[in-house]
Order: C-alpha cells, then sequence, then structure tokens
C-alpha cells in the first residue's frame, strides 16, 4: 500500500511551509530582478557606456591587428581575439565580400555595397591588414554581462530569502525538537517526574503526549514493584514470627517426650496432641503462603466460564452455610432475583469464599448473626459480608495473607475486594462486573 503524501498533520505543515517560502522568495528575486535591469536600462539609455565600449573594442581590435601584422585571411588569429571578447560579433568584408564571422549562426554571401548588408546591426569601421584592406562590423552586446550578473544576484537573494522564510517558519518546530531532545535527556539522566512538554497539535506533540503517558507508566510500575517488595518483605517477616512460635513450642514438646520429662501418661498424651496442633498450625500457614505465592506469580489470564450469577453464588453460598451451622453460627442470607450472568475461574472463586468464611469461623462473634447480601448494580454483581468481631478472642494475629490472595483473586477477574471495621464489625464487599440480559 502507497502511504499517502499528505498522510500527516507534519507534513502538511512542512509542505504549506516549502510553498509559502517559495512563492516570497521567487517573487522577491523576481522584484530584484525586474528592478535591476531598469536601473541598467535608465543607465544605459542616459550614459555613453556601452559607446564608449564598442570604441575601445574595435581599437583593442585594430592595435592587434597591427601589432601582430595580421592578414585578413588569417582567422585563426582573429579568432582567438574574438574568443576573448565574449559579448562581441565580429564580421569582417573584403570588397563587400563576407570572409570571416564570429557568429556561427549568422550566414552571409557576397553583396555589392555594404549598403546591401542588413542583418548586421552594428557601425562598420575600415581596419587595414598586413595585407588588405578590409571593412569590419562589430555587434556588441556588453550589456548583457550585466543583465547576467544582475539575474544571478536576484537568484542568490531568491535562494537566500527562502532559506531564511523557511527557518523562520519552522523554527518553532526545530526549538520545540531541541526541547525535546533535552528533556528526554533529562529523563535518560533518572529525573522521571519531569513532565514532557507538550504544544501543539500535530505528530510531535502526540509523540511528547507518548512519551509522557510511557513516563508515567514506568513510575507506576516502579510504585508497584516497590510496594510489592514492601509487602512481600513485611509478609515474610510476619510470616517468619508466626511459624517461628508454633516451631518452637514443637520443638520443645518434642524434647519433653524425647528425654521424657513428663510425669504421667495423661501428660505425655497432652504433649503429644500439643504437638499435633502445632504440626497443623505450621502446615495451615505453609499452606497460605503457597497459595499466595501461587496467586500472585501467575498472569493475570484465567480460563473462565461464563455462569448464571443467582445459580453459582446460590451453590457457593450452601457449601458454606454447611460449615456455619456445623460451628452454630447463624446467618442472614438475602439473595437477588436479578437474573445476570458472570464469567469467572470457578475455581479461583471457590477459594475466595473458603477464605472469607474461614475467617469468619475464627474471628466472628456466634451470637450475631452473619449477614450475607448480595445485588446488582448497573451492570455490577455487589456481594456484601458482615460479621460482628467476637470480643472472646485473646488475641488476633494475622499476617492477611488470605485478605490478599482474595484481593489478587478478584482483581484478576477485573473487579474490586475492599474490607471495613465498624463500630466492632467486619465488612467484605465485593464487586464484579457482570452481564444483564
Amino acid at each position: 500500500m502507497s502511504k499517502n503524501f499528505f498522510s500527516t498533520k507534519l507534513e502538511i505543515k512542512l509542505t504549506l511551509s516549502i510553498i509559502i517560502s517559495l512563492i516570497i522568495s521567487i517573487s522577491i528575486s523576481f522584484l530584484v530582478n525586474i528592478t535591476g535591469e531598469y536601473i541598467l536600462d535608465n543607465y544605459y539609455d542616459k550614459s555613453s557606456f556601452l559607446q564608449n565600449k564598442s570604441i575601445q573594442a574595435l581599437s583593442d581590435f585594430k592595435s592587434y591587428v597591427l601589432k601582430n601584422k595580421i592578414s585578413i585571411a588569417d582567422h585563426t588569429k582573429i579568432e582567438k581575439w574574438a574568443r576573448n571578447y565574449k559579448y562581441i560579433d565580429i564580421y569582417i568584408f573584403k570588397n563587400n565580400a563576407l570572409v570571416y564571422n564570429s557568429n556561427r549562426y549568422a550566414s552571409y554571401s557576397n553583396y555589392e555595397n555594404s549598403a546591401k548588408i542588413p542583418n548586421v546591426s552594428g557601425h562598420s569601421y575600415d581596419v587595414s591588414f598586413f595585407d588588405a584592406e578590409g571593412k569590419v562590423y562589430m555587434d556588441c552586446y556588453f550589456e548583457y554581462k550585466y543583465y547576467y550578473i544582475t539575474l544571478f544576484i536576484s537568484t542568490a537573494i531568491g535562494l537566500i530569502c527562502f532559506v531564511i522564510i523557511m527557518l523562520t517558519l519552522i523554527s518553532k518546530k526545530i526549538s520545540y525538537i531541541r526541547t525535546l531532545e533535552n528533556e528526554i535527556k533529562i529523563l535518560e539522566g533518572g529525573n522521571l517526574n519531569y513532565n514532557i512538554t507538550i504544544d501543539g497539535n500535530d505528530e510531535l506533540s502526540f509523540l511528547a503526549e507518548s512519551i509522557n503517558e510511557m513516563r508515567k507508566s514506568f513510575i507506576e510500575r516502579l510504585q508497584s514493584e516497590n510496594e510489592a517488595k514492601s509487602a512481600n518483605s513485611e509478609l515474610i517477616t510476619a510470616i517468619s514470627h508466626d511459624l517461628r512460635t508454633p516451631l518452637t513450642a514443637l520443638l520443645g514438646y518434642l524434647d519433653i517426650i524425647e528425654y521424657k520429662k513428663y510425669k504421667t501418661k495423661e501428660n505425655l498424651m497432652q504433649y503429644i496432641h500439643n504437638s499435633r496442633e502445632k504440626a497443623y498450625q505450621i502446615k495451615s500457614l505453609s499452606d497460605k503462603l503457597f497459595e499466595y505465592f501461587l496467586v500472585f506469580n501467575r498472569r493475570n489470564d484465567l480460563d473462565l466460564e461464563t455462569f448464571n450469577v443467582n445459580e453459582i453464588l446460590e451453590q457457593l453460598f450452601q457449601e458454606e452455610f454447611f460449615m456455619l451451622n456445623d460451628e452454630n453460627f447463624t446467618y442472614d442470607y438475602i439473595p437477588c432475583d436479578h437474573i445476570a450472568y458472570l464469567d469467572m475461574n470457578l475455581i479461583s472463586i471457590r477459594r475466595v469464599f473458603d477464605n472469607m468464611f474461614s475467617n469468619i469461623s475464627k474471628y466472628a462473634d456466634k451470637s450475631e448473626p452473619i449477614k450475607i447480601r448480595y445485588s446488582i448494580e448497573d451492570q455490577n454483581l455487589i456481594i456484601t459480608i458482615r460479621n460482628k468481631i467476637s470480643i472472646n478472642l485473646k488475641s488476633v494475629s494475622s499476617t492477611g495473607i488470605g485478605l490478599k490472595t482474595c484481593t489478587k483473586i478478584i482483581e484478576m477477574h477485573n473487579g474490586k475486594l475492599s474490607t471495613e471495621k465498624t463500630d466492632g464489625s467486619f465488612i467484605i464487599t465485593i464487586s464484579l462486573n457482570v452481564k444483564l440480559i
């Protein structure tokens, strides 16, 4: 496919600048040439410059003939003199017969007398050659030399004007290109907070805007990486603390058992039971840590399937309600009757529900019902789960791995998960895009 010549705004501006520069420079050149010719014409009309030049040329020719003893038939030497006078045509007659002509484009035959030579516009002069008398005619064009000089000067002025006008018209763009060059060097130096100047409405300004957007994206990416490093560092610190506590207790129980420091068999069984609990606690933490890195290190491309919102949520909530009933929780469940469809990865969403209700079983107050709601608002599925925080907890120590994993999974579904603590209650809100029918 051939590219349209006027496909960009910058090309149009540059083309217009060239056309304008050409028109103005040609006009100036033409005006200078006309003015120069007018001045020369007036000068030639009011002065005897051309006549004096002609007389001087004839005098030079006579002196040349006399000094070199040139015969009337010695065309070689006469031609040599004629070549030195570019603006003279010389015709030599002997007895009204043309014997020499320096003008290659003129042709003469024998004439009876000089009055019958109409094509020679110059004056005739008698010249004594070495071997005969001759009549010499000279056509002088000395004025052409100065007309040519005037033409050359006017052309040079036109070219200079073209360059000056062109540079003037594109000087703003050249200055802008230099500005962009300097600002890009600033970015290369590491100052990513420097804003690129956006000026105009053409490809250069679009380029500057793209560089600016790239700069902002790079800053956001660096910030995200730094936040991720900081979060991972905090997570590792918290996990190491949470693992160290049950691990230290487990090693203590095992030392007691190995060195038989227990007093009764009941004490032994209690130490074995405690060791199992600590081992399962360590396993639970390691499973969560593995799940966290599995989710956060995978790409944001899940295998999605389309589900009916009411049917799939009914299934997921019913699975969790069995756990709530087994642990003597009560719940207040209000579903939505709107028909909508949701693209999701069922395994990942089930993991989110398992994490949320697992936290409820650990930290919720069993005396208060768990309030579960979902609704369709502006093509968004809004799920809200509220529980009262138990006041009987001895200590609440959590790394937050579960919630971070859930948040990441929801984000991979182009949704949002937020949490809030208010009036002794813990609220989780999930928002996901749905398709309405």
